[in-house]
């Protein structure tokens, strides 16, 4: 079985550390592109509760998205990521802020292709999905641009 490469994406925002961090933690339910990607759709929010990654669709319904296995403010955060799936079919991602120049260099790493059932399409959708959600964290956090 051959493994798949991590999605490797990155911004610069033009925030220090803390604020981007924040941003993109405490604030993921300001930004998040929730009517495209999400499992309840437009209407809903989504939230980093109690160690995970919780979306509350419009009638209240829940869905852990993934849960959080590395907190150390302003420079990692990182999640099992399972929208819409069981927790056992978790793939992994780890977002690092590191000041940059410009403001903060945000690197979003994604692994962990092989619990989906097809790996290379789910990694290519995931390739494609990206971006979309880290230019809504852009617009959110202001003065940044991607690379």
């Amino acid at each position: 079985m051959t493994t798949l490469p991590p999605i490797r994406r990155e911004v610069v925002v033009s925030a220090t550390p803390d604020v981007a961090f924040t941003a993109f933690t405490t604030r993921i339910g300001a930004w998040w592109p929730i009517a495209d990607l999400s499992v309840h759709g437009d209407g809903g929010t989504v939230a980093f509760v109690d160690g995970r990654i919780v979306e509350t669709g419009p009638a209240g319904d829940t869905s852990v998205w993934g849960t959080v296995n590395a907190w150390q403010p302003p420079s990692t955060v990182g999640f099992s990521w399972h929208p819409g799936k069981e927790a056992d079919r978790a793939s992994a991602v780890t977002v690092t802020f590191t000041e940059v120049e410009d403001g903060t260099l945000v690197v979003l790493e994604h692994t962990g292709w092989e619990v989906f059932d097809d790996p290379a399409v789910a990694r290519e959708e995931y390739f494609q999905g990206w971006p979309a959600v880290l230019a809504a964290y852009v617009a959110d956090t202001s003065g940044a641009s991607p690379r």
